[in-house]
């Protein structure tokens, strides 16, 4: 089996840091612009869950040896 190793941050991830970083100084407009004020943090929003959700996932495959994506695991299949 052939298993990428994974990523806890990636640079996409670093750049959806930086724009949402932007988005708060400098776009949010409640008063002239509500409705891609909304959509912008409801991107983000979603962007911020799948990330979190990616590390729980992460430390569950980290912590379970007998996991098929486990490091222990693709290493015994080399074998």
């Amino acid at each position: 089996m052939n298993n990428k190793p994974l990523k806890r941050c990636t640079f996409l991830d670093t750049i959806n840091a930086s724009l949402l970083i932007i988005v708060l100084l400098f776009m949010l407009d409640f008063e002239n612009n509500a409705t891609v004020t909304i959509i912008l943090l409801a991107v983000f929003a979603f962007w911020i869950v799948t990330v979190i959700l990616r590390n729980i996932f992460i430390s569950k495959i980290e912590k379970d040896p007998n996991h098929p994506m486990h490091d222990n695991q693709s290493e015994e299949n080399k074998k």
